[in-house]
C-alpha cells in the first residue's frame, strides 16, 4: 500500500513574508525559486513556498539547498520529506533510464508531482514502450518518457497536444 505525502501550504502561506506569498499567489515561481531566495531566507515557511516554487518549475537541482535547512519545525519537516521524496523518485528514475536500476526494491511516498506518476507505472511496468519513448497513461494525460544526451524529458499529452514539457538532469 503506498502512502501519500502532501505539501503543507496552509501555515506557510499564512505565515510567509508578504512579497514571497504574492509572488507565490500570482503563480511567480520563477521569482521565488532563486539560489539567492535560498540563502537569504531562513524561516521555513518562506523556504518551503521557494521549494514548492522550485517544483513547479522544475527546478529540482536546488531542493537540497532548501531540504537541508527544513529541520527546525514539524511543517519545515514534513516539508522537506515532500521535497525529498521528488528529488529521490528523480534520480531513480534517472538511474532507470540510463542505467537499467531496477526499481522493485525502492517504495517511496506518492506525491501530486508528474515524477512520482512516472516512478509508480514505471515501478509497476504499466507502460508502453515505442522504441526509445516510454508512454505512460495518467487519468486523461499520457506521459511519454524519453532521454536526450544526459537529460531526461517528460512530455505531458493531452487530446494529443504536448501541455508542458519538464527535463531533469
Amino acid at each position: 500500500m503506498k502512502s501519500k505525502i502532501f505539501i503543507l501550504l496552509f501555515a506557510s502561506l499564512l505565515f510567509a513574508k508578504p512579497n514571497l506569498l504574492t509572488d507565490f499567489k500570482n503563480q511567480q515561481y520563477t521569482n521565488l525559486c532563486t539560489i539567492k531566495n535560498i540563502n537569504q531566507l531562513k524561516d521555513e515557511k518562506s523556504l518551503s513556498l521557494i521549494g514548492i516554487s522550485c517544483v513547479r518549475t522544475d527546478r529540482l537541482y536546488l531542493l537540497p539547498f532548501i531540504i537541508r535547512k527544513l529541520k527546525r519545525t514539524k511543517i519545515g519537516r514534513l516539508n522537506s520529506i515532500y521535497l525529498l521524496t521528488i528529488l529521490m523518485q528523480k534520480k531513480l528514475l534517472y538511474s532507470y533510464f540510463f542505467d537499467n536500476l531496477n526499481l522493485n526494491n525502492f517504495d517511496l511516498p506518492d506525491t501530486d508531482y508528474i515524477i512520482s506518476h512516472v516512478f509508480y507505472k514505471v515501478k509497476k511496468n504499466d507502460f508502453k514502450k515505442d522504441k526509445d519513448i516510454y508512454i505512460i497513461k495518467y487519468t486523461d494525460e499520457v506521459i511519454k518518457v524519453y532521454k536526450r544526451g544526459d537529460k531526461l524529458f517528460m512530455d505531458e499529452y493531452k487530446d494529443n497536444k504536448l501541455i508542458k514539457r519538464h527535463w531533469f538532469r
